[in-house]
């Protein structure tokens, strides 16, 4: 008995093993990687002493399109910073808003076209609006107590503690993505905070390619109307065809069938 034991014990050993083994090892078949790409610190927000200007803890990170600049959410002290662009090393954040109560741990944020910043604030139910100068106003929701969710005037939507934002510009509108209602709302912005940057005028050089194709199809357009009705070059006025019957003048001193013999000849 002892000896047929052992190998049942070896035999569970290994078959324990290999459960242990097995799932990392059709984890590691499945992933492919990709080379190419590497990792490095584009800034370091850590406290450096001595401490100088403000030390958020990023949570998330959205570019503004028009100012050119990073948004930076500090979700724990709920405020809201910029960082310039190309981010470096040395990069100091600048408070844009938040603080003293303006949000509530906010978790999520969306730039429109016009650089307006719209905060989830979760904790009090509310859809901040922050303006390019640091204003902050509610948009929907937060005069309502609780969490609900009633749609209506933005005053007195309801949503739940749980929801985040993201900014369409083809409908020009701010979608929510209410997880624990498990609802997508949907809320219209103003044209303004949509629209897209001005075009930019014509430059010496289109100026002067339009000009050119200008004049060369004026030119083609004169060579076929001189082509197909050429005119006479005593007169403007009077076609070139017309002058082989007018050079043939009628002599008053024929007679009515000499006439009539010239004309029948004429039309021949």
């Amino acid at each position: 008995m002892a000896s047929l034991a052992r190998p049942l014990l070896s035999l569970s050993l290994a078959a324990v093993l290999l459960l242990l083994l097995l799932p990392p090892l059709l984890a590691s078949a499945a992933l492919v990687l990709e080379d190419g790409y590497t990792v490095s610190t584009a800034a370091d927000l850590n406290p450096r002493p001595p401490s100088t200007g403000a030390q958020p803890q990023p949570y998330a990170l959205l570019p503004r399109p028009r100012a050119g600049d990073l948004l930076l959410l500090d979700s724990t002290g709920s405020a809201l910073y910029t960082l310039a662009l190309p981010v470096s090393a040395d990069a100091e954040p600048r408070r844009l808003a938040g603080g003293a109560g303006a949000f509530g741990r906010p978790r999520s944020v969306a730039v429109d076209g016009a650089d307006n910043v719209y905060v989830a604030d979760r904790e009090h139910a509310a859809i901040r609006k922050v303006a390019p100068s640091g204003y902050t106003t509610t948009i929907a929701g937060g005069y309502s107590a609780g969490t609900g969710r009633r749609d209506g005037p933005a005053q007195n939507a309801t949503f739940s503690p749980d929801f985040e934002l993201v900014y369409v510009p083809r409908i020009c509108a701010l979608l929510v993505a209410d997880r624990g209602n498990r609802l997508i709302r949907q809320i219209n912005l103003r044209p303004e905070d949509c629209a897209h940057e001005t075009q930019k005028g014509l430059g010496n050089t289109t100026v002067s390619i339009i000009a050119v194709l200008g004049a060369l199809f004026g030119s083609v357009i004169g060579f076929l109307v001189r082509h197909f009705y050429p005119f006479h070059a005593g007169s403007l006025h009077q076609p070139l065809f017309q002058q082989g019957t007018e050079a043939i003048q009628e002599n008053p001193e024929e007679g009515h069938t000499d006439q009539f013999l010239r004309h029948q000849k004429r039309n021949c």
